[in-house]
């Protein structure tokens, strides 16, 4: 009797359990659908949630790599003759490659990113997604493809955003360029992939690392839970130093200033894929001016083996966020814009990308948290740049009414350089 009472209750405790996660797995997937409702009801009431949940997985799952809108909608593939592709997008050195390919292939290039979507609303995966990918991808990734034929099975769109990659791949071909390729497989899906699922991802993989010679791929699956806190990750910044030394505060409103290690801040300002975060810089009134001889004197003193601190000779970077907190040696900040700073943090990026060392040396980072009302943000944007001679025009650079100007022109095809040296560093051609 007391056995089969003690087995009894574990069943009944492992039925317990067994229901407990599912009820988790299921509370994702709704929280998940009320996210989608509300963005589609703000971003694009008219528009069907099939069509929606593209774009959402696409800004979801590619957020680390600073696309627009129109960016994100240009390699949306989505629709009749798709190959079972949602979306496919290039990469050249984490700079999205656009129909104008000529300014990323006139330069050296480090890597080459080729992502591509299968987005679907169904609430789990399946297999037969890369069973289509397996047999398509090959075909439109072959160099000696035969467009007449393809273009029988697959929308021009498709067939064009391929061809991108081949183009660049072919182009940058003496450069040597790390290439990789991402597939993501999102669904609403409250379960894991199932192991055979799993296994014909893993296949299509190695036939997609046969693209070229050394190609890495991998595969990712993003369900409810997954794409809940990639969303939440995106809807507010939150980045975090470490500084060196207890950091001094003011009594008139909220702000630090403190020392910072070199490859703290390094950190900082660079995502988990490696790149640059350019979107820290979005504030700032020019763009990274390039080998000036006053950025060559910061590489050279951050190379130097000197004794001497860098913050010694250097003014230190200027932080606008939202919100700033302290949190044991760590400085916590909300919605961070680097409004002063933007070349030494450039060369900072570079120094350590070229295997620089810190050496026990630190950059001096003042932090403040200007009021919601006013122009406090404006002010300091323009305090923080006069002193470096610039022409007066450019202090203008971050108003609202100079993006509304760059993005309306961008749409004729013309681009409005608000920011020094912006389009110059994107790689566009000099006339």
């Amino acid at each position: 009797m007391w056995l089969i009472a003690k087995m009894e209750a574990c069943v009944v405790t492992e039925i317990t359990w067994g229901a407990l996660q599912m009820a988790v797995k299921s509370n994702d997937q709704r929280l998940l659908d009320r996210i989608l409702e509300d963005q589609r009801r703000r971003l694009a009431p008219n528009q069907r949630m099939d069509d929606f949940f593209n774009y959402f997985a696409a800004s979801t799952a590619l957020q680390d790599l600073d696309l627009d809108i129109d960016e994100l909608r240009d390699g949306i593939v989505d629709g009749s003759h798709d190959c079972g592709i949602d979306g496919l997008w290039v990469f050249v050195d984490d700079r999205y490659v656009s129909a104008n390919i000529e300014r990323h292939v006139t330069v050296r290039a480090n890597k080459i990113e080729l992502v591509i979507l299968q987005a679907k609303t169904s609430p789990g995966y399946q297999e037969t997604a890369f069973e289509k990918l397996h047999y398509h991808l090959p075909l439109l990734l072959d160099m000696d493809r035969d467009i007449k034929d393809l273009s029988e099975s697959t929308n021009a769109k498709l067939l064009d955003r391929t061809g991108r990659f081949l183009n660049v791949l072919e182009a940058l071909a003496s450069s040597f360029p790390e290439v990789s390729i991402r597939v993501i497989y999102a669904t609403r899906s409250a379960e894991q992939p199932h192991p055979n699922v799993r296994a014909k991802g893993a296949r299509l993989a190695r036939e997609l690392a046969k693209i070229a010679s050394q190609t890495k791929c991998d595969v990712e699956y993003l369900g409810a839970a997954e794409l809940r806190a990639l969303s939440a990750r995106g809807a507010v910044v939150v980045s975090e130093m470490v500084f060196t030394e207890t950091p001094m505060s003011t009594s008139l409103g909220e702000g630090y200033v403190c020392l910072v290690r070199l490859d703290e801040y390094h950190k900082f300002i660079t995502s988990s894929n490696g790149a640059l975060r350019l979107e820290l810089f979005e504030s700032n009134v020019r763009d990274y001016a390039g080998r000036t001889s006053v950025n060559t004197a910061i590489g050279e003193t951050l190379k130097s083996s000197h004794r001497e601190d860098f913050w010694w000779f250097n003014n230190g970077v200027t932080i606008v966020a939202e919100e700033v907190r302290i949190a044991g040696k760590k400085i916590v900040v909300r919605d961070p814009q680097i409004v002063n700073g933007l070349q030494t943090s450039h060369e900072i990026f570079n120094h350590f990308q070229n295997a620089g060392q810190h050496n026990g040396r630190s950059v001096l980072v003042r932090v403040m948290v200007p009021p919601t009302s006013g122009r406090a943000r404006d002010v300091i944007i323009r305090a923080t740049n006069s002193q470096t001679q610039l022409p007066p025009g450019a202090l203008r650079a971050t108003e609202k009414i100079q993006k509304d100007i760059e993005e309306s022109l961008a749409r004729d095809g013309y681009y409005y350089e608000r920011r020094a040296n912006y389009y110059k560093n994107l790689g566009f051609p000099l006339e």
